[in-house]
């Protein structure tokens, strides 16, 4: 017998609505037709424009959160039922959001050197993060090794 579901939208982050999650992890904002509830002004497209104390605030209050999803690789529409298909986005081990970026005192980047290269050089791994780094880089042989195979 057929069960009976309602959805309800999971507040993955409270306080954050799926804009502000998209554009602290991607630094690209995405204006709707309406109901936009992210940190720029409806017209902007440059979201380092939009840099406020709230936006620090609220990126310093979530960081490790958002920081474990973005290097999980996982995909945004992971993180509620209802997620917008429009604010789609998949970070990776390895890699850091743009908010880790732009909104934190950290070293600079030596000229050429990859972001893994960086977080080696520094010591900036999260526990776990480099398993799943190196794992992703054999899927990644793997993939190429099978198309090399296809006829």
């Amino acid at each position: 017998m057929p069960t009976k579901r309602t959805r309800r939208e999971h507040k993955w982050a409270p306080g954050l609505s799926q804009y502000q999650i998209t554009e602290l992890l991607t630094g690209k904002i995405r204006y709707p037709v309406y109901g936009y509830t992210g940190y720029g002004n409806g017209e902007g497209r440059d979201l380092a424009a939009f840099i406020t104390d709230r936006m620090r605030h609220d990126w310093a209050q979530h960081r490790d959160e958002l920081l474990r999803f973005w290097i999980s690789g996982r995909y945004s529409s992971e993180l509620a039922p209802l997620w917008a298909p429009w604010l789609f986005f998949r970070g990776a081990p390895g890699t850091r959001p743009w908010a880790w970026w732009e909104l934190e005192d950290r070293a600079p980047v030596v000229d050429d050197e990859s972001e893994d290269e960086y977080l080696t050089r520094l010591g900036l791994w999260l526990d776990g993060e480099r398993e799943l780094f190196e794992r992703a880089g054999e899927c990644i042989d793997e993939r190429a090794a099978a198309q090399r195979r296809k006829p």
